[in-house]
């Protein structure tokens, strides 16, 4: 999954595919992703070059109860868009655990 700073995208697909679900509090980005990617077609290239530097930190882990509402909004949305369940949702969050040991 791309970080959502650094995903660009035709406004067309916005006018097909809609826009952020509000209903997700912290992952409506994630959804939106996961929508795109999952129904669009045609091309996407990969830019192999650092665009944008984020902080760790954020709303979606500023406390264990943002936590577990970030993750159970995951877990909603990778079911509502039928791309997986307990093992990706899983594989998310242990994907990100090496940026809270990095020194830079």
């Amino acid at each position: 999954m791309p970080p959502h700073p650094t995903l660009y995208l035709r406004h067309s697909l916005y006018a097909r595919f809609g826009v952020f679900d509000t209903r997700y509090r912290i992952a409506a980005d994630y959804d939106l992703m996961l929508r795109m990617l999952t129904q669009m077609s045609g091309r996407v290239a990969y830019v192999p070059e650092v665009l944008v530097c984020m902080r760790v930190g954020g709303v979606s882990n500023r406390s264990p109860g943002k936590i577990l509402q970030k993750s159970r909004e995951d877990y909603r949305a990778l079911r509502a868009n039928r791309v997986g369940g307990l093992g990706a949702l899983a594989w998310k969050n242990l994907s990100k655990l090496p940026q809270f040991f990095r020194r830079g």
